[in-house]
């Protein structure tokens, strides 16, 4: 099983090498708990059953002034663990962005890119600053995860995170794989018009607005979209998610069993599209 949406944010080795980081996930992204050792993560995937997890980072320069965190932490941590996808996250007001990305694609060996416009307070349809780190994703080979949706940091402007404001992009750019996480809820209907019109949008399941994810889940799928339309018609497109560790892992997969998926887009949205999306092998569309 591979997660594809996880935050390393809460990592004690991460954070005594970075005593700012502490502060940043406090006041920008809102986590008031304590760090916990690497182990306690590693842990939580094995309870989970979760044997990879790709690890997402948001570079908030500009807007306000830290990493969550930084490429070469994540680039540390994946070093440490093969089961650790690392991704970049780069800054696109910067007015180096595109050179960061490359190095850390070819110089870091990180295998995606992750922006997210509510917290990074850009438009994502951008032509000057979004388009160019698109196309050089097409040029790496690698897939942009794009945050849609609401945000749950306190320094976070929905406003940028409708998934509408990305279509011009993903016309423009057809050879780049953009995956939405949260299933874009509130605006689950846009998500699922952007997937169903293209087939390099990728939705992920970390949707999170209840109490747990069977509840959001059961909503937002059960009596929105319907099990139905993900089966019959995105199910190369779908790609679990928890959004650890703001969500629990373990309860993310829960919700996931919850919603009575066939055998086949279950294993497809857990391990198999995440695969291909990824270049590790196998997947099916």
């Amino acid at each position: 099983m591979i997660d594809a949406h996880a935050h390393p944010l809460m990592v004690r080795e991460l954070v005594e090498g970075d005593p700012a980081l502490a502060r940043a996930v406090r006041e920008v992204w809102g986590l008031l708990f304590p760090p916990q050792p690497l182990e306690v993560f590693l842990r939580e995937m094995d309870e989970a059953g979760v044997d990879r997890a790709v690890l997402l980072p948001v570079d908030c320069t500009t807007a306000h002034g830290c990493c969550l965190p930084g490429n070469e932490a994540i680039a540390r941590l994946a070093e440490r663990s093969d089961r650790f996808i690392g991704f970049a996250s780069v800054d696109p007001a910067l007015p180096d962005a595109e050179r960061r990305l490359e190095r850390a694609v070819r110089g870091l060996g990180l295998r995606g890119l992750k922006l997210d416009p509510a917290l990074q307070r850009f438009d994502p349809g951008d032509r000057e600053r979004a388009f160019p780190l698109y196309r050089l994703c097409g040029e790496l080979g690698v897939p942009v995860v794009v945050h849609a949706g609401m945000s749950w940091a306190p320094r976070g402007l929905a406003s940028f995170a409708r998934p509408f404001l990305l279509e011009e992009a993903v016309q423009s750019f057809p050879g780049v794989n953009f995956v939405l996480p949260h299933l874009g809820w509130p605006w689950t209907g846009e998500a699922l018009m952007l997937a169903l019109k293209y087939r390099n949008v990728f939705l992920d399941t970390s949707v999170i607005y209840a109490r747990t994810p069977r509840e959001a889940l059961a909503k937002v799928v059960g009596e929105g979209i319907g099990v139905p339309a993900l089966e019959g018609s995105i199910p190369g497109q779908l790609l679990f998610g928890s959004n650890y560790p703001r969500q629990d892992m373990r309860r993310a997969v829960r919700g996931l069993k919850s919603l009575g998926l066939s055998d086949a887009l279950y294993r497809a949205a857990t391990a198999g599209n995440a695969a291909r999306l990824l270049g590790l092998g196998g997947g099916a569309r």
